[in-house]
């Protein structure tokens, strides 16, 4: 796509942003600037321009307050090599799917709704948006109304970098088109890959043209006739991968910036902590799935120490659809990951600890290393 196209496309954006203020671009297709699914259908698009460098899909860490983290399923196109469409303003990205937490970037929420809440809640709350799950944006996701249709959204997360090492190529000399993957749709089931126990999904991510860096190291900026996912950062990047937030990413393995896992003896609550342990158990007790197995229990058995997609999602999913606040809070106040119901002293039932055992032992049939094994917790009792 020329770079009239793209000047073209973004005073559509503009237009349309400056006609109706803080509402979403209208289905004309005269003025919105993207093809379905953003625009000719009920999403309300965000046309607006959320930093000084371009609207949300370009994907710019601007300002305070940047991060929100979310927990739950989503898609990671961090790393995706993509396919621009006929016309060059989305392009079809191969994605990871994986669950767990996950950082959107506030200025590159698509959901107009979803960025006008998100931006007004971490604006007015400091600090607040880095608790998994608070902001709005992450509510949605979680509910499924971000998008109809999409089954999973891009976020960013810190998964894969243990194996593919995060790094920087910095094309901001050599501006290009780009796609602007952040908070983009997924459609369709993933798409598993026994060979690296990981699945993939497509993402349909907008594009757009500028200076962009891509987060691995000694790549070429000249990707014709692909496109990167990338996004932009005026200011130099985090000389540590692990330092774009404050602290240790929550419920993720320490090799991928992760919060460690709890040390009997060690790990505890710091005094006067204000953390209620009766309302932590109860959150692990009531949040069930339909064989009634409490997900709490075999999400954090699993998630802090297993890269096994297989492993993980049925151990977690349907987590996200709970209250966590009280697990979170316990978790933040020790520093620790996976890791609430050691602090507190929780029980499982009986068919929760035969399925913990079960997660265990998937994790050692993997060649991997269970809680367990790491710290005598989480054991479960095998039937």
């Amino acid at each position: 796509m020329s770079r009239f196209q793209i000047a073209t496309r973004l005073a559509c954006a503009l237009v349309c942003a400056g006609a109706l203020g803080f509402a979403a671009c209208s289905d004309s297709s005269s003025t919105c600037p993207l093809p379905a699914p953003f625009c000719g259908t009920s999403f309300p698009l965000n046309t607006q321009q959320t930093t000084p460098y371009g609207p949300a899909w370009a994907n710019v860490r601007y300002g305070e307050n940047e991060w929100a983290a979310c927990f739950g399923p989503y898609a990671l196109c961090y790393y995706a090599n993509c396919t621009p469409t006929a016309d060059g303003t989305t392009a079809n990205c191969p994605c990871y799917e994986w669950f767990g937490t996950s950082y959107v970037l506030t200025t590159s929420i698509l959901n107009l709704d979803d960025y006008e809440a998100t931006r007004s809640f971490c604006d007015a709350n400091p600090g607040a948006c880095l608790t998994p799950n608070a902001a709005p944006v992450c509510q949605s996701i979680n509910s499924g109304t971000y998008m109809q249709g999409a089954t999973r959204i891009s976020t960013f997360s810190t998964y894969r970098a243990n194996v593919e090492p995060i790094g920087s190529t910095d094309c901001s000399s050599d501006p290009g088109l780009y796609a602007g993957c952040m908070t983009a749709p997924c459609f369709g089931s993933p798409v598993p890959d026994p060979s690296n126990h990981t699945a993939s999904i497509t993402c349909d991510c907008p594009t757009f043209d500028g200076p962009y860096q891509v987060g691995k190291s000694g790549l070429s900026c000249d990707d014709a006739p692909l496109a990167y996912s990338a996004a932009y950062n005026p200011n130099p990047p985090d000389p540590n991968p692990c330092d774009f937030i404050d602290g240790c990413v929550p419920d993720a393995p320490p090799d991928q910036c992760g919060c460690p896992l709890y040390v009997p003896g060690t790990t505890v609550l710091p005094p006067n902590s204000g953390i209620d342990c009766d309302t932590v158990c109860q959150q692990y007790d009531s949040c069930t799935d339909q064989a009634g197995i409490q997900i709490g229990y075999t999400c954090d058995a699993s998630l802090c120490t297993s890269s096994d997609r297989d492993i993980v999602l049925p151990a977690c999913n349907g987590l996200q659809n709970c209250d966590l606040s009280a697990i979170f809070a316990a978790e933040k106040a020790a520093g620790c990951s996976c890791c609430a119901t050691q602090l507190c002293g929780c029980d499982a039932t009986p068919k929760t600890d035969a399925a913990v055992a079960a997660a265990n032992e998937a994790q050692r049939a993997q060649g991997e290393t269970p809680q367990c094994d790491v710290n005598g917790t989480l054991c479960g009792l095998p039937q």
